[in-house]
């Protein structure tokens, strides 16, 4: 059984390929070249309380809006959490078409994101600041590209989008249910919109 883990950033679950495009990944191949950046404030203490874990050593570099290094039907099971709403709507449909293109036929994808719906519902006139805050996650063009939310999507729409890149029998779930295995450990985000299909 063949498992792909989209976005893992620092969360690697045994048993899965953990792929992320943070170039965390990098610094930790370098012996002591997290602990310089750390001193010199060039990464957070939250990013080497990480890297002193070894967590950064057990993601995989994947670029998600490139051609995926596996070949065709290789994948059971494909799951990613919070990672879709980092990607413009065209950057999501390259991601999505090479996720339907490594899945095998009847493979499973999971999927967890902020449901805008959600979001929405939050908004409070007197605190707008609040609900952009929630939705692009950053109020600076100096905050990483990476870091920052480029789109978002309501169960509506991501079924749509499922369905128009050839995902079937698209189910919205709860948290830690569903046809993914191990998703009582996988999932880690409750307040998200869950979302699976097959190929």
């Amino acid at each position: 059984m063949k498992k792909l883990h989209l976005g893992a950033y620092h969360i690697a679950h045994k048993g899965w390929i953990n792929t992320d495009v943070t170039w965390q990944i990098f610094v930790a191949r370098v012996p002591g070249l997290a602990t310089l950046l750390y001193k010199l404030k060039l990464i957070s203490a939250e990013a080497f309380k990480y890297h002193r874990q070894g967590l950064f050593r057990q993601i995989r570099y994947l670029n998600v809006v490139k051609r995926f290094p596996f070949a065709d039907n290789t994948f059971d099971y494909v799951y990613s959490s919070h990672m879709l709403e980092h990607l413009c709507p065209d950057e999501a449909d390259v991601c999505l078409r090479e996720v339907h293109r490594v899945m095998k036929p009847g493979a499973v994808l999971r999927l967890a994101i902020p449901d805008l719906d959600a979001i929405i519902a939050q908004y409070d006139p007197n605190n707008p600041e609040g609900t952009l805050d929630s939705m692009y996650q950053g109020r600076s063009r100096k905050t990483q590209p990476l870091a920052r939310h480029w789109w978002h999507y309501n169960a509506t729409s991501l079924t749509e989008l499922l369905q128009r890149l050839g995902f079937r029998e698209l189910e919205r779930c709860q948290y830690q249910q569903g046809r993914c295995v191990e998703v009582e450990i996988i999932d880690h985000r409750p307040n998200s919109l869950f979302m699976e299909g097959i190929k």
